[in-house]
């Protein structure tokens, strides 16, 4: 029987906690109760010591009554549930501080997707607000690439984290997005002036008008890349009839 008990000792003086989290009990609670899984704890007067080790003079006013007047049983859930309910974020403190989040600063971004995660866990936030606020804090030479990522949140944030450790890349594909996006404007606005053009021929319509004349229009057509690059565009795109210069 003295070898159980010493054996008891033994594994309960291997709980190893920082002290109190005051900014999140919740997590540090979490925490606690591995460690005494691991340490095999099971006794109730065990834990609830161990927790009161843990606590400064801060915080040990809010459980005085539990350390002077331990209640009969259940001493742990008692101190967990006060603690919990003292220094845990409201869901409206949550959402505030959700929306408040600081910038990015020196963390990485899947460092900063974690603690959102962590304050939205118990708001019923869904992905996509989630992942509108997390992409409002990246650094605006990598936001446009990442917006149009259609990946999972986890895994834009780690596309973040390669393109926050590599600038050079980050400024190719923003290059290379913000060309792709100015070409689909191009074209909008070309859907736009052909579709004023039809219009204004169903309401205008010019009888007996000329094939050279049409064929005139045609040939001033030329695609995006030679319409923004001209002589130094790089592709081409038909219809396009651009004549060189040179």
């Amino acid at each position: 029987m003295e070898n159980v008990e010493a054996g008891r000792n033994a594994a309960s003086v291997s709980v190893k906690l920082p002290e109190f989290w005051r900014t999140d009990p919740e997590m540090w609670f979490a925490l606690a109760e591995a460690q005494f899984i691991l340490a095999n704890v099971t006794k109730d007067d065990t834990k609830f010591y161990h927790i009161v080790a843990k606590v400064d003079q801060t915080v040990i006013c809010h459980i005085a009554d539990l350390v002077s007047n331990p209640p009969a049983d259940q001493k742990y859930q008692a101190l967990k549930a006060r603690l919990t309910s003292r220094f845990a974020l409201s869901p409206q403190a949550r959402l505030e501080k959700l929306l408040g989040a600081a910038d990015l600063g020196d963390m990485r971004p899947t460092h900063l997707l974690a603690k959102m995660q962590e304050v939205s866990a118990s708001l019923n936030v869904n992905e996509e607000l989630l992942k509108m606020l997390f992409l409002k804090r990246m650094p605006p030479n990598i936001r446009p690439v990442l917006t149009i990522s259609d990946g999972s949140l986890a895994k834009i944030a780690e596309m973040a984290d390669k393109l926050v450790d590599e600038p050079q890349a980050a400024a190719v594909s923003t290059s290379s997005s913000s060309n792709a996006m100015d070409e689909i404007d191009y074209l909008k606005e070309q859907v736009e002036v052909l579709s004023a053009e039809i219009r204004r021929l169903k309401l205008n319509p010019v009888p007996g008008r000329s094939r050279s004349s049409s064929r005139s229009r045609n040939s001033n057509v030329l695609c995006w890349y030679h319409q923004k690059y001209g002589d130094k565009a790089q592709h081409c795109k038909q219809p396009c009839n651009f004549r060189s210069k040179n």
